[in-house]
């Protein structure tokens, strides 16, 4: 009975070592994954600033091209209203010395 006693004792010993094993062997483990997923947050954090900031680049070059092209038309149309002004001023002042030549005759 005496060794039964002591083969148990025994036992239960090597179930408290083998569970203070597995404490520790899980702690590790714990501690891996948890570094690990600190890892993968900081490349995503890595990850999601550059594809943030390449998108913002990429509208920034997009909004700078629409402002040369807007201003492009806009100087074309600025052009074209001055070339009109001038025709219109030249056809003005032809009908003013018309009417003038017209009223007063030449002299």
């Amino acid at each position: 009975m005496l060794e039964a006693l002591e083969k148990i004792k025994s036992a239960e010993e090597q179930n408290e070592r083998e569970k203070e094993k597995l404490i520790a062997e899980l702690a590790v483990y714990e501690a891996n994954k948890k570094r690990l997923l600190q890892e993968k947050r900081e490349e995503l954090k890595i990850n999601f600033s550059t594809v943030l900031s390449e998108r913002e680049q990429e509208l920034a070059a997009g909004l700078e091209a629409e402002e040369k092209e807007l201003t492009s038309n806009a100087e074309e149309a600025i052009r074209m209203m001055e070339e009109k002004y001038m025709v219109k001023k030249e056809q003005t002042i032809q009908k003013i010395i018309e009417r003038v030549i017209s009223e007063y005759g030449s002299q």
